[in-house]
């Protein structure tokens, strides 16, 4: 069938006028995303990502809040808010994969601690109290980058450099076996405004070693 000039009119307008309107869908979302929260260099945090005391709140806002500042904050023991005001169950757990490493402030008593390059959280309550905060750090390596690592920490944790020196002897006992499971070792806890204890995960078939620090309150 023949077309009709105008049929061949329409035609070569018609994509034209997608192209225009898929134009403006894209600057109406370019806006939408320039006015979000999530877009913000520094965001002011809502009362459902901050708590009362500073603190962050242990939840998925409270996160996002986290994933956007880089630093996430965290009362455990004296002085700390109950479970309920940081978004937790009376008994119960929370974790969270940052997008990025973030800097962890962690405060018990009158003590401060900072730990860098976080890439996970695990908060556990307990009778409506933070009963632990365990943190898990970012590239996990060698079983001796993980000594290492552990090593350099006890200074600012004050743990007993005998058990240090200890682990590579308990990793070399564990070889002596023929266990497929991983092998855990621990270091501390410290004593102070907190009780810290590193925690070393040795996986026989990659030699892949992560570490985590696990506060807990004080005694």
């Amino acid at each position: 069938m023949p077309t009709s000039a105008r049929t061949r009119s329409l035609l070569t307008w018609l994509p034209a006028t997608i192209l225009v309107v898929v134009i403006g869908l894209i600057v109406l979302a370019t806006f939408a995303v320039q006015g979000s929260w999530w877009a913000e260099d520094r965001p002011a945090a809502s009362t459902d990502q901050k708590a009362s005391d500073g603190s962050s709140m242990l939840t998925d806002a409270g996160f996002d809040y986290v994933n956007v500042e880089g630093i996430v904050r965290v009362r455990i023991g004296d002085g700390a808010l109950p479970a309920a005001d940081l978004g937790m169950p009376t008994d119960g757990d929370k974790s969270a994969e940052f997008r990025r490493p973030v800097r962890a402030v962690m405060a018990g008593g009158s003590d401060v601690y900072v730990v860098d390059d976080v890439a996970a959280l695990t908060a556990v309550t307990q009778s409506g109290a933070l009963a632990s905060v365990t943190l898990a750090l970012d590239n996990p390596g060698t079983w001796s980058d993980a000594v290492n690592t552990v090593r350099a920490l006890a200074p600012t944790y004050g743990w007993d450099s005998s058990q240090i020196d200890a682990l590579d002897e308990g990793l070399a006992e564990y070889n002596r076996g023929d266990s497929a499971e991983p092998f855990i070792a621990t270091v501390g806890p410290s004593v102070g405004g907190a009780a810290v204890t590193a925690t070393l995960t040795f996986y026989p078939g990659s030699g892949a070693t992560p570490v985590t620090l696990i506060f807990a309150p004080a005694s």
